[in-house]
């Protein structure tokens, strides 16, 4: 847990400490789809953590699906480029998570805001990984595109453009499901 040393809040630590503890097998299994070593693994999420200090401040550690979301996400992103640093070849992971009640006033409110968030989560699923990741930490995680940048190690302009193009295959997706209803 190397990661804590660069942290000097206490609050901050604690919740590193916390997303260690109750994501660290989460995050090794996602890392492990894409890595042989356990070194490689241990390594992943490592990294993956001190990528999660940038965001430290945002993370929400009482809503559990997106916490678990956001750790596998970014262990996916740090295995995957490590994966093409050591050349190893890479397995496909397909991502399938749950949404949690998000606690509306009225049961008919509740029931259309759960549908069209399940609606909206399969068709994020079914856009390839590029998009995928980026959209499922903007619309899901509520990140801002610095902080996805920051995560995911790639260019802001790169993830900008994931993003725009992202929101355009969602549309066309949740178009076409409106459609065919």
């Amino acid at each position: 847990m190397l990661f804590l040393m660069t942290v000097q809040d206490a609050v901050q630590k604690d919740k590193l400490i916390f997303i260690y503890q109750s994501q660290y097998s989460r995050m090794a299994y996602t890392a492990g789809k894409y890595l042989h070593t356990r070194e490689d693994i241990e390594d992943a999420v490592q990294d993956s953590m001190e990528r999660l200090i940038a965001v430290i401040d945002r993370v929400e550690l009482d809503d559990p699906v997106r916490l678990k979301n956001l750790c596998c996400v970014v262990a996916r992103n740090v295995a995957v480029n490590l994966a093409r640093n050591k050349k190893q070849k890479l397995i496909p992971l397909d991502e399938v998570f749950n949404t949690a009640d998000t606690g509306t006033p009225s049961p008919e409110e509740t029931a259309m805001e759960n549908d069209l968030m399940s609606r909206l989560m399969a068709a994020i699923d079914s856009m390839s990984d590029i998009y995928r990741d980026v959209c499922r930490l903007k619309y899901i995680n509520e990140l801002k595109e610095s902080e996805i940048a920051r995560l995911l190690d790639l260019p802001p302009k790169t993830v900008n453009q994931r993003i725009f193009r992202g929101k355009q295959i969602l549309k066309n997706i949740l178009m076409k499901e409106n459609v065919n209803a």
